[in-house]
């Protein structure tokens, strides 16, 4: 930095604002701003240019590289932008019952107000909470932040944030026992990404602030989609940066089908509801079994249909979850469909082997009947831990010397706190259920749970490369 200089900020300011442009006219005060610097995370800043504003920047003293702000993608399987509820910090997870008043001396950080968020309902579990959006702001000059705080909004930190470092809670079910992996650590959130977009300069503005304020593990859960990608914790990435892929955890959540003749076969659901469909007509023929289209079933609502056709299962689910229909059975062995999958309607998802039984018995027998039971979990059902089937197994593709992943996590089904005001699950197309805990699947489960087990090591070393050893070579092979 020139000694003329009193900040980085100041000299990037100065330089910005001596940038013309001729896209603008002459008699036009208006001047190139700083959108933000970056003292600790890196050396840099953020502004918004015109072409040859940038072109200029590039002739000046200093600078070593210039980017374009990229969009971030949150690496979870759950779709928000259609909600626009407002989360809460006041999860159970992120109580400070058993926790010491006292907050380390060297912590830098404090909590920020804004819509909706005190700064004293911070705790001495939540110990900081933080926004930054300059950079959507500058993105989008005219958009209107629906939660201008470090609120949740969507739910992804909510769930995140408690599965690296939530406080024990008793009794969590689905709609136990529940705590995060660090479970005594202290939190410090920094939101960044937010329902009306999500920017890389704002993601970097929150590192840097947790660099600031004294933040030992930072877990990011989330990526970019463009070519040069830098995910920090999801599928590829920098090599002083630990790297997590996503693996099942041998455990299956299920539904019973049971036909007339007695004959069970256990499949996957997560239908929500505690019901039981007993003694319905079971009908499989062409007309119905396509499930194609929710007006394909005008006489068969009050019946268990049975779904067998090329189709989407996800979409036959979404048709016969419209149609109201009393039951259906759906054919699959889609691992993906179980590792990430939702079942809005009361149905089972069974696999082709077991299917032939189930459609033979409604083709020949005279009592076509079948019962369903849900709400059932099975241990030890499968290989455990396995790569999740959308997570890489590396390396990049763009930096192919480096092996990344460098360790695997639990990233399927994994239940976490959530946000009460925003549905955990649906019924059909207009039945919203809420819950204070829910399943999500992705890389960006698995990411907190390296990250709490990163805070636990680093309470017995603070060498980042012992850390690093201790998280990669202690755990078992990857299969």
């Amino acid at each position: 930095m020139p000694e003329d200089f009193t900040s980085h900020h100041h000299w990037y300011s100065a330089t910005i604002s001596s940038l013309s442009s001729t896209n603008m006219p002459s008699s036009s005060d208006e001047k190139p701003l700083v959108v933000d610097s970056y003292n600790d995370a890196l050396h840099g800043f953020s502004a918004v240019l015109f072409q040859d504003e940038l072109e200029s920047l590039k002739q000046t003293t200093g600078l070593i590289s210039a980017h374009s702000d990229r969009k971030v993608t949150l690496d979870t399987t759950q779709t928000y932008e259609f909600l626009s509820l407002s989360p809460s910090h006041e999860s159970e997870s992120f109580s400070d019952y058993g926790f010491a008043t006292k907050i380390p001396a060297r912590w830098k950080g404090g909590c920020e107000g804004g819509h909706d968020l005190d700064p004293s309902l911070c705790n001495s579990k939540l110990i900081d909470a933080r926004y930054f959006n300059k950079g959507v702001l500058a993105g989008r000059p005219y958009v209107n932040i629906s939660m201008a705080s470090a609120r949740d909004n969507i739910g992804h930190g909510t769930h995140t944030s408690s599965l690296a470092a939530g406080n024990y809670v008793g009794g969590v079910s689905y709609f136990g026992y529940a705590k995060g992996i660090a479970a005594h650590a202290k939190l410090a959130m920094y939101k960044v990404t937010w329902p009306e977009e999500k920017f890389g300069s704002d993601v970097l503005a929150g590192l840097d602030q947790a660099i600031a304020d004294g933040v030992d593990v930072i877990s990011i859960s989330m990526g970019f989609d463009r070519e040069m990608k830098v995910r920090n914790l999801g599928h590829n990435g920098t090599p002083w940066v630990l790297n997590v892929a996503a693996s099942n955890i041998g455990r299956t959540f299920a539904g019973t089908l049971t036909l007339g003749n007695g004959h069970s076969i256990v499949g996957w659901s997560l239908f929500p509801a505690n019901a039981m469909v007993e003694n319905f007509p079971l009908i499989y023929n062409k007309t119905f079994s396509a499930c194609s289209s929710s007006c394909s079933f005008p006489r068969a609502r009050s019946a268990i249909i049975i779904c067998d056709a090329s189709k989407s299962v996800n979409e036959q689910i979404d048709h016969v979850a419209a149609a109201q229909v009393y039951g259906a059975v759906f054919i699959s062995e889609d691992p993906q469909l179980y590792e990430m999958g939702s079942m809005t309607c009361p149905g089972v998802v069974i696999s082709p082997k077991d299917a032939k039984a189930v459609i033979y018995y409604a083709k020949t027998s005279d009592l076509l009947t079948a019962s369903k039971e849900f709400q059932q979990t099975f241990v030890g059902t499968e290989l455990a831990p396995t790569v999740a089937t959308y997570s890489s197994r590396g390396p990049s593709w763009s930096y192919p010397g480096i092996l990344k992943p460098d360790i695997m996590a639990p990233g399927s089904m994994i239940l976490a706190a959530w946000p009460p005001n925003v549905p955990a699950a649906e019924i059909g197309t207009n039945v919203f259920l809420a819950n204070d805990y829910n399943f999500l699947s992705w890389t960006s489960m698995a990411c907190p749970h390296a990250s709490g087990v990163a805070a636990l090591l680093k309470m017995h070393t603070q060498n980042g490369f012992l850390l690093l050893l201790g998280l990669q070579w202690s755990q078992q092979p990857t299969r």
